[in-house]
């Protein structure tokens, strides 16, 4: 995938985040983008997925749907956990990445009967099973026990097989354990 930022302009109010920013992706499966807290990561993915616009200058990149899993999980509440990946797929792909995520048992909960890490897995399902061009994960690690860390980290490698992922994570050892390219976005802001 190849995504080209040129100029890039954005601010909240009186906060400059990117001031004439410009950075070529040109990745096969997983870019890594890493950097301080405060930075604008959360915001260049936004930018990047077309949830905000740019002020100024442009984002060039290939055509086609975006899967997105925040840093917050947004599931729907009222809802069985079924139900929330059903939204975006059918039924017997929702059940195929509940079961990855080990939570196959849990199809007919309520989020609110799920722990955090349970949560964050019901969002990182609902992301993987929505058909996309692109999957970009916001932290998608936080909360979750190292052993479940890295058998996800096996499934997200799996899948960027099959189409390219952003991920975000202040983690090196994540990071390394992804093996995708990395972008430091420290070196250009």
């Amino acid at each position: 995938m190849k995504i080209k930022i040129d100029r890039l302009f954005k601010s909240y109010g009186d906060k400059n985040i990117f001031t004439d920013f410009s950075a070529e992706f040109d990745f096969e499966n997983i870019l890594i983008i890493k950097g301080r807290s405060g930075l604008g990561k959360t915001t260049l993915l936004r930018l990047i997925a077309g949830l905000e616009k740019p002020d100024g200058g442009s984002i060039l990149m290939p055509p086609g749907k975006i899967s997105f899993m925040f840093q917050e999980d947004r599931l729907i509440s009222f809802v069985s956990v079924l139900k929330n990946l059903t939204a975006v797929c059918d039924k017997d792909t929702a059940l195929k990445y509940l079961s990855l995520m080990r939570l196959e048992n849990e199809a007919e909960s309520s989020p609110a009967e799920l722990s955090g890490g349970m949560k964050r897995r019901v969002a990182l399902a609902r992301a993987l099973a929505y058909k996309s061009a692109l999957v970009i994960l916001d932290e998608p690690f936080k909360g979750l026990d190292e052993n479940l860390k890295g058998e996800i980290i096996d499934i997200i490698k799996i899948q960027s097989l099959e189409r390219p992922f952003i991920v975000v994570t202040h983690d090196s050892e994540d990071s390394q354990l992804l093996g995708g390219e990395i972008f430091d976005l420290d070196k250009y802001c």
